[in-house]
């Protein structure tokens, strides 16, 4: 891992669910929440991981990955919410361009596309530093792992050794990675706009008693429009608005909706969207207007820490004409 890669910004990215998460490297300082997040692998996990159970090889890839920076090795982590969700990490051994690589990822997480994400940032890296050739070995009954190695679209050939698979991948740039790389991140774009687009159910937020307020004719517009799903509105002071049942807190309401329609004051967006991202919400449609650069960078912070797809701020709403959905929340 070399000062260049340390002095990156992290990438923000979609999972194959749409959830974003943060890729970054890993540095000394994540050498607890690493060693926690090996700690917290199944058996079995650690067995295809390490080709054995010993939690002494997940300590060492914890000092491993959060080492001081050395020519040859990089590692770099995929996080949400604080969370570590996969490692992925190259070391070339010496060797001008080639490297071993070897992947991890969190129990529970597999099939949601974290490795294959981190691959592909590896990938980049490696090129940049002129390696051309990665090399990996599992174990033959890990076929996640070769199932990984085979849909990169990258040329990879096997070679089996007894209970284990050598695997070889050239890092050639060509159409074919190029366009799986484009089609894996299409499918995440769409998975990640399902609930800012087909909500099942929608919350506002600062829908007032009084006629005039934005939120309140954002609220009148879905309800009298015939939204198919559920429709909530909050506000702390009243329990209905306009007929809709209405909650003190995002984090009352009976069902974490998909879509919160924001409609307060500038000063208190950060607050709500922070709410909001801890409740579990999905997308946010920010239409209050005015917010000053400190507020515009607090909202931004609490859509990337929770994963929130956004729309905003000042805008005029979004609309959904399909007919078992008719969103008009404009």
């Amino acid at each position: 891992m070399t000062d260049d890669l340390l002095e990156r910004s992290p990438a923000h990215a979609l999972l194959a669910d749409g959830t974003t998460v943060c890729i970054r490297p890993a540095t000394p300082g994540d050498h607890d929440r690493l060693k926690g997040f090996y700690d917290e692998m199944s058996s079995e996990n650690l067995r295809l991981r390490f080709f054995s159970v010993s939690r002494r090889s997940a300590g060492m890839a914890a000092d491993r990955a959060c080492a001081p920076a050395r020519p040859g090795y990089r590692a770099l982590l995929a996080e949400t919410r604080g969370r570590v969700l996969g490692l992925a990490e190259y070391d070339t051994g010496g060797e001008k361009d080639a490297a071993e690589i070897s992947i991890a990822v969190a129990d529970g997480l597999h099939h949601r596309g974290v490795g294959t994400l981190l691959v592909e940032h590896l990938v980049s890296a490696a090129r940049a530093d002129g390696i051309t050739t990665f090399t990996a070995d599992a174990l033959s009954e890990n076929r996640e792992v070769l199932r990984l190695f085979a849909d990169l679209g990258l040329r990879t050939s096997r070679r089996f050794e007894g209970p284990e698979t050598r695997c070889t991948i050239h890092l050639d740039e060509d159409d074919s990675y190029l366009s799986a790389v484009e089609s894996r991140g299409r499918a995440a774009d769409v998975a990640s706009l399902r609930p800012l687009l087909c909500p099942e159910a929608v919350a506002v937020v600062g829908a007032g008693r009084k006629p005039g307020s934005v939120g309140r004719a954002i609220l009148h517009h879905i309800h009298t429009g015939g939204y198919t799903r559920r429709l909530f509105a909050v506000n702390p002071s009243v329990t209905s608005v306009l007929g809709v049942p209405c909650y003190p807190s995002v984090s009352a309401l009976p069902k974490t909706p998909d879509l919160v329609v924001v409609a307060v004051p500038a000063a208190a967006v950060p607050a709500t969207a922070e709410e909001c991202g801890k409740a579990g919400v999905r997308a946010l449609l920010v239409v209050t207007s005015g917010l000053d650069a400190d507020q515009a960078q607090a909202l931004r912070t609490a859509c990337r820490t929770y994963g929130m797809r956004m729309v905003g701020p000042n805008c005029l709403g979004i609309s959904h004409t399909e007919p078992g959905l008719r969103l008009d929340a404009t």
